[in-house]
């Protein structure tokens, strides 16, 4: 146990109250970080408040999904709250709404996996910071911090600490599993999790949205430089029309495509924001291009978000971008 995890212990024991909170566009590593811990608080008789701007269709299957907060609804005016930050390490990376809600906390404790960025912002309070970036998900971070302070870890925790792991490993075929991962997934799965239940609702599950929406991708898709680069875009009208804004990120899809290294999703997620996912494969490091615009993330899996002028002419420009970046 290191000198953090204990600090990170003695508030767990010191302190009522836990807002938690992730990302931008939440994915399950992140809401499976804040539903174990959201778990563990009720176990200690702590209060405790998954906060969230929006939640994934995904996400549903997730033990205790319905005890998540959107943002709108959450009015309480907490004494003294303890805001943990998940899967994400910079205030630029969470959602305005939500930070507004959590800027009295005078404690945070940040628990990530994703490369550190050192021109990050402050939080507004004390920080303590856990982060990896050789972890494979958020979600083993937990693990390890609550198996090293002897946390009685349930098999409902054990459950969404794998559907993290899932998650963020794509099942286990990216690039971040090693022989690690397995044993961990192990022991989760000797704590009660079921595998089988986390991959067919993550990877078996697939909506008539999500359906719609690959259409729409497939019909844009385009290759650039010889077949090395695929991006393809969805319009602020796609996605009015499709009537979701939690879609799944098809960027994993097209770099599946054989012969792909890069892949790029463009989303106009607002009239002239535009939401990029950037995909690559080994050895092929993307987190640069990403970080070139305000994003991050990790080597092979990462974003940003940004205001355009125009949708297309930002689309002409970024293909450039991305074909002069090889």
């Amino acid at each position: 146990m290191n000198e953090k995890s204990e600090k990170v212990f003695q508030i767990f024991n010191s302190f009522e109250n836990f807002v938690l909170i992730t990302h931008i566009n939440p994915d399950i590593d992140g809401i499976s970080s804040m539903l174990s811990l959201h778990i563990l608080f009720k176990s200690l008789n702590k209060k405790s408040f998954p906060l969230v701007e929006n939640i994934p269709e995904n996400a549903e299957f997730l033990l205790y999904s319905k005890d998540l907060i959107l943002v709108d609804n959450f009015n309480l005016k907490l004494h003294n709250p303890v805001t943990i930050v998940l899967d994400a390490h910079t205030p630029e990376r969470i959602p305005e709404k939500v930070l507004e809600k959590v800027s009295f906390s005078k404690v945070f404790i940040i628990i990530d996996h994703h490369h550190p960025d050192t021109n990050k912002k402050a939080f507004s309070g004390k920080e303590i910071a856990i982060i990896d970036p050789s972890a494979p998900s958020t979600t083993v971070l937990i693990y390890k911090l609550l198996k090293s302070g002897n946390f009685l870890i349930t098999p409902e925790m054990a459950q969404n600490l794998l559907a993290g792991l899932y998650f963020d490993t794509g099942c286990f075929k990216y690039e971040n599993v090693n022989s690690e991962t397995f044993l961990i997934a192990s022991e989760l799965s000797n704590l009660g999790a079921k595998p089988y239940l986390v991959a067919t609702s993550l990877f078996e599950n697939i909506s008539l949205n999500e359906v719609e929406t690959l259409k729409i991708v497939l019909a844009r898709l385009e290759f650039l430089k010889n077949g090395v680069i695929a991006i393809s875009y969805l319009t602020y009208e796609d996605i009015q029309k499709i009537g979701s804004k939690n879609l799944s990120d098809f960027a994993n899809f097209l770099r599946s495509i054989k012969g792909v290294k890069i892949s790029a999703l463009v989303k106009e997620v607002e009239k002239n924001i535009v939401s990029v996912s950037l995909r690559s494969r080994a050895p092929i490091e993307i987190l640069e291009l990403a970080k070139n615009f305000g994003g991050g993330g990790h080597k092979y899996a990462c974003g940003f978000k940004t205001k355009v002028n125009n949708f297309y002419e930002f689309l002409k420009s970024f293909k450039e971008e991305l074909k002069s970046f090889l």
